[in-house]
């Protein structure tokens, strides 16, 4: 059966909330990093060899590879359990995965109280521990609790994150499913839903009599950002992408707070997915069972309520938005911002499919 290619240039109006630009600082010297990224969106299943075996290639192979998994994201350790016993049965020696000692709360599923990890970010011997690694894993959960379990106060890298920092630069793989792909960028999503994202601010600002009682019946959730961790440079990442319908969530992340459009891409990982990053050649591949989207925000620009037709409903929103869908095999090129297709892979001609 001919494999078809799923790739499509979209141009469509979004309808958008205009908030505060997000300016976030970039991690300093990344243009060294011999590392590599696995980035899944989400629910990756145990029989997706696709992507357990590109972590632990990137790893240094299962004789070699040494993996650490960082459970900040989750309420519970199950997750992580799972991960380990995941690499196992992929081949890697149990003794060569540790959890870490990672979180700022404590889980509900064991008897110890994890919440005093937090004061031993700093640790000299945690630090070694991280050093030793060839691979950091994040599980799902909430991204906050990783950003705030690795940095300090003062907003400043604990040292257990400048141990990652450094095994990334030299050649480690870092790879986070759900909450652990959207600390990856520079631009953390934190929360909302699209419908929130896209109608939030302007159609508050614009309609300024909504009642209280209005306000409080919202079936929807507010888009929300704050800084990552930044291991991925060259875009915003959003997870759980096609089945929680994040489009418009992403795009209005993108068209407020990505600081170099012109640059930069933004991407939305399916789940059971991921995008495998690899630094030195510049190039993102997709692997898993279904798709990664990328949004190129370089054109797109707000469209005001007072634009449209007299006879069309007023509102405000985006236009000029190119979304691309790749799936397995496919790659991107960051740097250059252009796609490559596997040769096996046959184009669509026209709607043929729609």
């Amino acid at each position: 059966m001919k494999k078809k290619l799923v790739s499509c240039l979209i141009s469509f109006t979004l309808l958008s909330s205009l908030s505060t630009l997000l300016l976030a600082k970039a991690q300093e010297n990344t243009g060294d990093i011999k590392g590599s990224l696995v980035i899944a969106g989400g629910g990756v299943g145990t029989s997706n060899h696709d992507v357990y075996e590109k972590f632990l290639s990137l790893a240094g192979g299962k004789e070699k590879a040494k993996v650490g998994i960082i459970p900040a994201a989750s309420t519970t350790l199950q997750s992580s359990k799972k991960f380990k016993e995941d690499l196992v049965k992929y081949g890697l020696n149990s003794d060569s995965i540790k959890i870490l000692p990672v979180s700022n709360h404590n889980f509900s599923d064991t008897p110890k109280d994890e919440s005093t990890w937090k004061n031993q970010v700093n640790d000299k011997k945690l630090s070694r521990t991280i050093k030793g690694l060839t691979a950091v894993w994040f599980v799902g959960g909430d991204q906050t609790k990783i950003v705030d379990s690795l940095r300090q106060n003062n907003g400043s890298d604990s040292e257990a994150l400048k141990a990652i920092w450094d095994i990334y630069r030299k050649g480690a793989v870092i790879g986070g499913t759900s909450a652990g792909a959207a600390i990856m960028s520079d631009v953390m999503i934190t929360g909302g839903d699209s419908l929130g994202a896209l109608k939030e601010s302007i159609e508050n600002k614009e309609n300024k009599h909504v009642s209280e009682n209005q306000h409080s019946k919202k079936e929807y959730e507010p888009l929300s950002v704050q800084k990552g961790l930044g291991f991925f440079q060259h875009g915003i990442i959003d997870q759980h992408m096609d089945e929680r319908a994040r489009l418009g969530r992403l795009a209005v992340a993108a068209y407020t707070s990505e600081r170099d459009k012109e640059k930069n891409f933004a991407y939305g990982v399916d789940e059971d997915t991921a995008m495998v990053v690899n630094n030195k050649d510049q190039k993102i591949e997709v692997v898993g069972r279904s798709g990664v989207a990328v949004l190129d925000m370089s054109k797109a620009k707000l469209k005001s309520a007072s634009s449209f037709a007299p006879k069309q409903k007023a509102r405000s929103g985006l236009e000029n938005i190119k979304v691309s869908y790749l799936s397995l095999g496919d790659k991107i090129n960051y740097h250059l911002k252009s796609f490559e297709f596997p040769k096996e892979k046959v184009e669509t001609k026209g709607f043929e499919y729609y």
